[in-house]
Parts: C-alpha cells; sequence; structure tokens
C-alpha cells in the first residue's frame, strides 16, 4: 500500500482513520496491509489534526465520501 492508497483509505473510511491514529499496527493488520518498523514509526509521528484540517480545507469536511 502506497501512502496515497494509505491517505485515501483514511479520508474515506472513518472506523481506518480513528484505528490509525490509536493503533497503526492494527489498523494495518485489519486491513490485511503488513507495513514495516520503520512505516509504522513515521504513521505514529504523524500529525493527525493538521491531516484532518488539509480534508477540511479541500472537501469541507473530515471526510471526503
Amino acid at each position: 500500500m502506497t501512502v496515497e492508497e494509505v491517505f485515501a483509505k483514511a479520508l474515506h473510511n472513518k472506523a481506518f482513520w480513528d484505528e490509525l491514529q490509536k493503533e497503526p499496527a492494527m489498523a494495518f493488520k485489519e486491513a490485511g496491509v503488513k507495513i514495516n518498523e520503520r512505516q509504522l514509526d513515521s504513521l505514529k509521528k504523524l500529525d493527525y489534526k493538521a491531516l484532518e484540517a488539509v480534508a477540511e480545507a479541500f472537501s469541507g469536511d473530515r471526510f471526503i465520501t
């Protein structure tokens, strides 16, 4: 899964987004996607509130449907 695919899934799937913020490893496991430790560490460092602000700026809502 590319970073673009991760963000697309997160923007279209609230359950995935919520799990990604709480426990990225579990979110990917449940999605059937394997990630390595470096990717996992990067996901833990993301500013999820900033990403929500970007989505809102483009769509007027937190989630694009």
